[in-house]
């Protein structure tokens, strides 16, 4: 699937998602984590997943006890994510994808399967080049009663703070190589978060951190590497407990009542 003028290069980006990027692993479980979470907490019966990466959301929750799923849909424009999701659908009668980019999809998807009690954008606002048309899409989708949520990494993290003292990066919000090779176009904190999920209609409710990494992704490998996997519940838990240094944050929303 190639990109046009104001889509991301799906090609490149499935590329260096799919290639082994080092602590990227790590940080892709605990955002599961997270997501996982709330879906437990809401106990949803239809779901909408945005973007699906090459593992789809719906095993982990049933792997976790997770019930009372009737509809599972799996937006996805990346022909290998697209499959990989399709395998785990072969299995799974409640289970649908529906190959390409939401923003395109979202009326489709309503009117074959209806509005979602629960949408799920993880690891992709900050990824795409108008994050606004996402949201509007995404608020199109929902119930009335409905929860979307949203996860991004954050600008205030301890690592940009301590990128941003040593002089490596100008301001906390500054492009990284990483954000560019992952096709990034900007990076939130959590009020240009809620600002943008207020600006399409949405209320913001309970909102969190994701992990604390102290440094990158690539000296985060080598720390694990020398000092073992145990450090890694106790980063998890500094991220719950202090959210405005996490790596990454979330915010639940729901419709604003018209």
């Amino acid at each position: 699937m190639s990109a046009g003028p104001n889509e991301r290069n799906i090609q490149a980006y499935e590329d260096a998602y799919s290639s082994d990027y080092d602590f990227e692993l790590v940080q892709v479980q605990y955002r599961r984590d997270a997501v996982l979470g709330c879906l437990h907490a809401r106990k949803p019966e239809y779901v909408i997943e945005i973007g699906c990466g090459l593992e789809p959301l719906l095993p982990h929750y049933i792997a976790g006890g997770g019930t009372g799923i009737t509809r599972w849909v799996v937006a996805e424009p990346s022909d290998r994510f697209a499959q990989a999701a399709r395998a785990v659908a072969e299995d799974r009668p409640d289970m649908a994808v529906v190959q390409g980019f939401f923003e395109d999809l979202a009326e489709r998807i309503v009117e074959e399967y209806g509005q979602a009690d629960m949408v799920i954008c993880s690891g992709l606002l900050h990824e795409v080049l108008d994050q606004r048309r996402l949201l509007g899409a995404i608020r199109t989708t929902m119930r009335p009663d409905a929860l979307l949520h949203v996860n991004v990494p954050s600008a205030s993290s301890l690592h940009r703070r301590l990128a941003k003292a040593m002089g490596l990066i100008g301001t906390l919000g500054q492009m990284t190589e990483r954000n560019v090779l992952m096709q990034h176009h900007r990076v939130y904190d959590m009020a240009s978060l809620r600002e943008d999920l207020v600006s399409a209609g949405l209320r913001p409710m309970e909102s969190g951190g994701i992990f604390m990494k102290p440094f990158t992704h690539a000296q985060m490998q080598r720390v694990v590497e020398a000092l073992g996997g145990d450090i890694l519940p106790g980063l998890a838990e500094l991220g719950r407990e202090f959210p405005e240094l996490a790596s990454e944050i979330f915010v639940n929303a729901v419709v604003v009542a018209e």
